[in-house]
């Protein structure tokens, strides 16, 4: 019981309970540099695909044939931003984020070396438009914050199952906090914002 123990206990700080029963992704705060200014590549995503119209970072679903997160965040960078491997930097993680929807999102940070937007031959199938946004945008604008509930609905009988009666009505969760950036009339928000308010208020320090 000791080794045992000892083994699970080791892997204590990485672990993230249930999450076999969570979808995970990986996104990658792609920066480019242009000029002697830094950018962050954002797309908009096309509007037959999930969450269309949708601005995100480049990223996709952890594939069972996936090595790592990493590896996934670089795929599908590749995938969706049409460049080359070699032109990815990868600097490391940034962190992970547990969403209230179900989703792990494994965040890495790397720089895409490219002089113009116009080196990027960006897939169409998944990608209406994509953003340079200037990191100095998000430095110098403070995003708009409001909040969101999450509804807890029982799909369970709570008689049956001899709990309070409380539990068999929808209750609501805690409340959380969304972001919101206004970019020439594109709105970020969303995890994407979550994640790049984040990355801004630990970048600016």
């Amino acid at each position: 019981m000791g080794d045992k123990l000892s083994e699970i206990l080791a892997q204590g700080e990485k672990r993230i309970i249930g999450q076999n029963r969570y979808i995970t992704s990986a996104v990658l705060i792609a920066i480019v540099e242009i000029d002697g200014k830094e950018y962050i590549i954002l797309e908009k995503r096309a509007l037959h695909i999930r969450q269309g119209g949708e601005i995100s970072f480049p990223g996709g679903k952890f594939d069972k044939d996936d090595i790592t997160t990493e590896y996934t965040a670089i795929r599908e960078t590749i995938e969706e931003l049409g460049v080359a491997r070699e032109k990815i930097n990868l600097k490391g993680k940034f962190g992970s984020l547990v969403s209230p929807n179900g989703i792990i999102l494994e965040v890495y940070v790397g720089y895409v070396d490219i002089k113009s937007i116009d080196e990027l031959n960006y897939n169409i199938d998944e990608v209406e438009k994509v953003l340079l946004v200037p990191l100095e945008f998000f430095q110098e604008n403070t995003p708009r914050m409001e909040k969101i509930e999450m509804e807890n609905r029982p799909l369970f009988s709570t008689s049956e199952l001899r709990l309070p009666a409380r539990y068999g009505n929808s209750w609501l969760g805690r409340a959380r906090e969304v972001y919101f950036y206004n970019y020439q009339g594109e709105i970020i928000w969303g995890l994407t914002a979550e994640i790049i308010h984040e990355f801004i208020s630990l970048y600016s320090l």
